[in-house]
């Protein structure tokens, strides 16, 4: 069937410091949760400032993210899952991915400290940085900080000024608050991209099958983000290839569920997807969930909403 078009780019993943070390290294750390347009200009610029020296590009993310442990109560949900970052960033041109576990202990580093356990794992000769970026207890590891400490270890500090949209910076924060609304296009501006969701495929209460509809349903990984409730236009891939899809978030009012359940009806497929990966982008929310007098009335709307759909996506 060949490769899905959201296979990984190739990437050496790290789960901890490189060992063996990174030779001559230009590095860019950030959670980068959703790898956002902003993220992606730092990305850029590691990537073109690597080439032209030729270094190697690594970058360094987390997990869990930082605020989950340094605020659980406030733990955002991730916009982009771990696998889904690194191919992301992958996809960016960078050739090596360090993701370090981030735990109090971590946290608690000093900018020293952090720094000469980098140090250990590769030959850091620039460090590409967002102008707000700073490491190590109490962010004390801020850009003037890491310049004079690269000074002394033999690697430059480049800043990367904020990445602007219609004037406005691009935070994870606001792409969240947009999802959260099902403000689609909106997020998806931010992103460059359309937001996706990846998970396998389970098996449901044939619902839809019984009204002549059959969807598949995802499994959502732990903590992904979820769109607000609502009826979307987009694209399912499967190993298959790729279908348009009218994509239901919600909880079935008109069947009295309770269950959060992300469904899709792919137009034009036939076939069984149970226990296969399956990955969700989405273009537009057509329209809210709405409890629907009884069956045929929901068959008859998800009609339309499939015509929508189709006419959407094929301009």
């Amino acid at each position: 069937m060949g490769t899905p078009d959201w296979a990984e780019p190739a990437l050496h993943r790290h789960f901890g410091l490189p060992d063996p070390p990174l030779g001559a290294t230009a590095l860019a750390i950030g959670s980068f949760d959703g790898v956002h347009l902003g993220h992606r200009f730092v990305l850029e610029r590691l990537v073109g400032s690597g080439r032209r020296e030729a270094l190697t590009l690594a970058c360094i993310t987390f997990d869990p993210h930082p605020r989950c442990v340094l605020d659980p109560v406030n733990c955002p949900q991730q916009i982009t899952t771990l696998d889904e970052r690194l191919s992301l960033i992958a996809s960016a041109g960078t050739e090596h991915s360090v993701v370090l576990a981030f735990t109090r202990e971590l946290a608690a580093l000093s900018p020293d400290q952090f720094m000469a356990r980098l140090l250990t794992s590769m030959e850091l000769r620039r460090l590409v940085m967002g102008y707000d970026f700073a490491l190590g207890r109490g962010r004390a590891g801020d850009v003037g900080w890491l310049r004079e400490h690269g000074s002394h270890h033999g690697y430059a500090v480049e800043v990367v000024e904020p990445f602007r949209l219609d004037g406005e910076e691009v935070h994870s924060s606001d792409v969240r608050r947009l999802l959260t609304l099902g403000e689609m296009q909106a997020a998806n501006r931010l992103l460059g991209r359309e937001f996706a969701m990846r998970g396998l495929v389970e098996p449901g209460d044939r619902i839809g099958t019984e009204i002549g509809w059959p969807t598949v349903n995802m499994a959502v990984p732990p903590g992904k983000l979820v769109p607000g409730h609502g009826i979307y236009a987009g694209w399912a891939t499967t190993t298959g290839g790729t279908f348009q899809a009218a994509i239901s978030v919600g909880y079935r009012p008109t069947f009295d569920k309770t269950d959060l359940r992300v469904e899709a009806y792919l137009l034009d497929f036939a076939g069984n997807l149970y226990q296969q990966r399956l990955e969700l982008r989405f273009v537009a929310r057509l329209r809210d969930q709405v409890k629907f007098p009884d069956a045929t009335a929901l068959s008859d709307q998800i009609a339309q909403d499939v015509q929508a759909t189709r006419a959407l996506l094929s301009k």
